[in-house]
């Protein structure tokens, strides 16, 4: 059994349909890699929230979410914290700088990468100013 076989992974998905697509494929990269998909955060290792960030009100649930799953890092069996979708693409500098707990950052353009990225990636801010 691999690590990632081990590996329990919890997804919110936020804002609009083409973010629920995206996270349908995220978590279909995930299983297929062999990461078990769990439905309560307080039982992840891994917690990816895929945001928006095109609105204000979305931007500041996105935030609130991020902020409020970050918790979990310090109460829970959470060690990281995975932050995909628009507002990542768009704000990862500030992100990483007012919220230290988070460990990753994917762009719209690379959450492809989920797997890859939870296998044992190391985080790295890109070109695009997100961490990958």
């Amino acid at each position: 059994m691999s690590k990632r076989e081990n590996t329990r992974v919890h997804l919110v998905s936020l804002g609009c349909p083409k973010n629920r697509v995206d996270s349908e494929v995220m978590l279909g990269h995930l299983v297929d890699d062999g990461f078990q998909i769990v439905e309560r955060p307080e039982d992840a290792e891994v917690i990816v929230v895929n945001t928006c960030g095109f609105i204000d009100a979305a931007k500041e649930e996105s935030v609130d979410t991020i902020l409020e799953l970050a918790q979990y890092k310090e109460s829970g069996v959470c060690t990281k914290l995975v932050v995909t979708g628009c507002l990542s693409q768009r704000y990862a500098p500030e992100l990483a700088r007012e919220i230290p707990e988070i460990d990753h950052f994917l762009g719209t353009g690379n959450f492809a990468t989920i797997s890859a990225l939870l296998g044992g990636a190391t985080a790295k801010v890109g070109h695009d100013g997100c961490r990958s």
